[in-house]
């Protein structure tokens, strides 16, 4: 049982079953790319088109599907009726700016593991992957239209941001929780695997912060809407970042904040900590807080 829920099926039934609703939505997605790529080629459309279908049956779809098979109540088990208190968006907010100058510089220090001779082809193999993903991307943005930046944040912000937290926290997530564990070990044992399926390893170990801020959100929230919420900003700002940047208008780079190793990034950092970490322990004892009342 979680979030008052009778469930059907045991764990490994209930795991099994959305691992399988997962391999279906991949196929499908794969193949509506295939066809898509085949007729207009790896364009700014046809990668938007199936970003699109990717989210719809990858991602979304297999998450209220097994909400539906597996208990009466699928929107009390993907935590979809409660909305968050203005005071944690606020927090939120504030959390995942002044974290910035951390996760940038855990992203640098990241992208700098150098694997022994040995692993030097993995390596290779690892950085090739890497710069496949960022010409995607780059693609994926398009032109430096303010048109193309509305397009951009409602697709990689909106939608990737509602379905992957629906996938990861809403379903995957509540799964492991249905299992007596330790709720901390659900939260990011999803985190990792949330990582681990964007395939990026240089973006390995933020990803996984990231996506354990965003298991803890919903934790205490007992509300989707909140990490999906900060999923969304997140992936926004990266998004008005690249497109400010591609305008060349303004010489200044919001993920180079804290990354060049000085002096003053070492303070800026050490602020980013210490005030980020102030800010989620504010937010924790706001939840606290009211579900003590």
């Amino acid at each position: 049982m979680i979030n008052g829920n009778k469930l059907i099926l045991n764990f490994k039934s209930r795991i099994s079953a959305f691992i399988c609703l997962a391999i279906i939505g991949i196929f499908i997605s794969g193949l509506f790319a295939y066809i898509i790529t085949s007729l207009w080629g790896e364009s700014t459309t046809s990668l938007r088109i199936s970003t699109v279908i990717q989210n719809i049956f990858f991602f979304i779809t297999p998450s209220i599907a097994i909400a539906l098979f597996i208990t009466k109540l699928p929107a009390d088990f993907l935590q979809l009726r409660k909305l968050p208190s203005l005071k944690s968006i606020l927090l939120t907010i504030l959390i995942l700016i002044f974290s910035i100058p951390t996760m940038n510089f855990i992203i640098h220090c990241n992208e700098s593991v150098v694997f022994p001779d040995a692993l030097s082809g993995l390596e290779n193999s690892l950085k090739a992957l890497e710069e496949s993903n960022r010409t995607q991307i780059k693609i994926l943005l398009g032109e430096p239209t303010i048109g193309s930046l509305i397009m951009s944040i409602l697709i990689i912000g909106l939608l990737t941001g509602l379905g992957e937290e629906l996938f990861f926290r809403g379903a995957l997530q509540n799964i492991f929780r249905t299992r007596p564990m330790n709720p901390h070990y659900a939260i990011w044992i999803t985190a990792v695997i949330f990582s681990a399926l964007h395939f990026q390893f240089y973006g390995f170990l933020p990803r996984v912060l990231l996506g354990a801020f965003f298991g803890y959100l919903i934790f205490w929230s007992g509300s989707i809407w909140l990490p999906i919420f900060a999923h969304t900003l997140n992936n926004s700002l990266v998004v008005i970042s690249s497109w400010i940047s591609s305008r060349n208008t303004i010489n200044f780079d919001i993920n180079k904040i804290a990354t060049d190793f000085s002096s003053e990034s070492y303070v800026l950092i050490l602020i980013s900590i210490t005030t980020t970490s102030l800010l989620i322990i504010q937010l924790y004892r706001h939840y606290r807080t009211i579900s003590h009342s």
